[in-house]
């Protein structure tokens, strides 16, 4: 019996062991596999460009039955983009009398990889004018006109286009002449008087591209980018459901409005007033705002939100707002402004007052709209990394035109422009034209000033010289005698 026992403890001892064992054994089976690597989705681009070619010499002609009697319109070989900043209008004409006509080839092209559909819209200024003027939209194809000419009441224009849709595959165009005219017997009673419009060119998917199920009308339901929008309450409508806003008339906002998605606001030419001047878009995420037109009121872009301004030549804001911004930029905020005129009637931190962390604005007037040198500024440009000023005009009174990097650091770049401090209260030491902290890099500027033109200002240590500081053609001029008090550059000593 002891020797049984024995013997099953022995086997029991060499099966624990054969287990342990067992674990650091690898068993052999038959194995295949297969690696498919690399696999790639990319979106497609929805891109299109518009052109328009005025009349002129070397570039395409069209002939058109029964205007022009007959004879052929040339047009010019390069065409204004319409893409491009600060494009002037497509026309612009004066000393209009009865029977005078004109053309225009207007062309838009798809360059992006997706086939779309393009809508072109009117906003139509109602003036006693219109009445008196006629127009037609002439398709081209191949240097040929497609369809008859036909005289139309100008007054249908907006209308007409409503109508007006094509399809481009990628890398197609599409050209047609808008052709216009004043009637020949239009009386005195339209002399000195205006008509006005404004074109936009508005793209969408369109059903061409099949799916993985040879499918191509997933996309049959796709809108126009913009809602257009005509009351306040379709502008609010727009705003919370994160659509882009097409205005076609001017609208009032009654209160400051949060936009807290992704927008494009086209202003079509027309005013949107918040608050009566006293109110402001505030910016969540992101907002851009393209074309002509005034907002009333101000723009302000929030903590960690990008606020982007691409305006027309007739862009403009105008502030009451209480900050006594025209623009305004939070901590870690991002604006980027191109074109348009940024005036505020109140006194505060600046007109273009900006906290975050880039800046940038071009081709733009910034006017300080308050005859006082306190709590009053240009572009207050205090904590960012990086500002570039470019072709800008600053008319800033009695206040400091430009301040840029309050805290002592990041990097500033001012190129062309106009800055100027002309006014100096009675008693008190004039205001710099432009100060600065941390680095300042500027060329191709001139600096009116009634103080110092340029002047380095740091707090702690103070300093002993001028630093950080690269200028190339730089022009100051002194606005009268008591500036000759003070240096074209200089830094703080007290």
């Amino acid at each position: 019996m002891k020797r049984t026992k024995k013997s099953l403890f022995v086997s029991g001892v060499s099966l624990v062991i054969s287990a342990v064992l067992l674990l650091g054994t690898t068993f052999a089976w038959f194995t295949d596999s297969v690696t498919n690597k690399g696999n790639v989705i990319t979106s497609g681009e929805l891109l299109i460009n518009a052109y328009a070619y005025d009349l002129g010499q070397e570039g395409q002609s069209v002939t058109i039955q029964g205007v022009n009697n007959d004879q052929a319109f040339t047009f010019e070989k390069v065409p204004q983009d319409l893409k491009a900043a600060n494009c002037p209008p497509i026309i612009s004409e004066d000393l209009w009398e009865p029977g005078k006509t004109s053309a225009k080839l207007l062309e838009v092209k798809n360059d992006g990889t997706l086939a779309t559909k393009i809508k072109v819209q009117f906003n139509v200024t109602e003036t006693e004018l219109m009445n008196a003027l006629w127009f037609d939209f002439v398709k081209i194809e191949d240097g040929q006109v497609v369809g008859s000419f036909q005289k139309r009441p100008m007054s249908t224009l907006s209308t007409f286009a409503k109508d007006l849709e094509f399809s481009l595959l990628s890398g197609e165009n599409v050209q047609f002449v808008l052709v216009y005219g004043m009637n020949e017997n239009a009386g005195n009673e339209y002399q000195g008087t205006t008509f006005s419009a404004d074109v936009s060119v508005i793209a969408a998917q369109y059903t061409y591209e099949s799916d993985g199920f040879e499918n191509n009308d997933y996309d049959q339901a796709a809108t126009y980018d913009a809602t257009a929008v005509t009351s306040e309450q379709e502008f609010l409508t727009a705003v919370e459901n994160g659509q882009d806003i097409f205005l076609t008339n001017s609208i009032a906002l009654n209160d400051s409005v949060s936009v807290d998605k992704d927008i494009t606001l086209y202003l079509n030419g027309n005013d949107l007033t918040i608050s009566n001047g006293k109110g402001a878009l505030r910016v969540m995420k992101a907002l851009t705002v393209e074309g002509n037109g005034t907002i009333k009121g101000a723009l302000v872009a929030n903590q960690n939100a990008k606020l982007t301004i691409n305006g027309g030549k007739d862009f403009e804001v105008s502030s009451d707002f209480s900050t006594g911004a025209a623009i305004s930029g939070a901590l870690n905020s991002i604006v980027e402004i191109d074109g348009g005129t940024y005036t505020s009637t109140l006194k505060g931190s600046a007109v273009i007052s900006f906290l975050g962390q880039e800046l940038t604005v071009k081709n733009a007037v910034v006017n300080v709209g308050v005859d006082s040198a306190s709590q009053s500024c240009g572009i207050n440009s205090a904590n960012a990394e990086t500002t570039l000023l470019e072709n800008v005009t600053v008319n800033a009174k009695y206040s400091v035109a430009v301040k840029l990097n309050n805290g002592m650091s990041g990097d500033a770049t001012i190129i062309n422009g106009t800055f100027t401090t002309d006014q100096a209260a009675e008693g008190f030491n004039p205001n710099p034209t432009i100060q600065y902290g941390g680095t300042l890099n500027i060329s191709n500027a001139i600096v009116n000033r009634i103080g110092v033109g340029i002047y380095y200002r740091k707090s702690w240590p103070l300093p002993t010289e001028v630093v950080g500081l690269t200028m190339e053609n730089v022009t100051f001029n002194a606005v009268n005698d008591n500036a000759s008090e003070y240096q074209d550059v200089d830094y703080y000593r007290f």
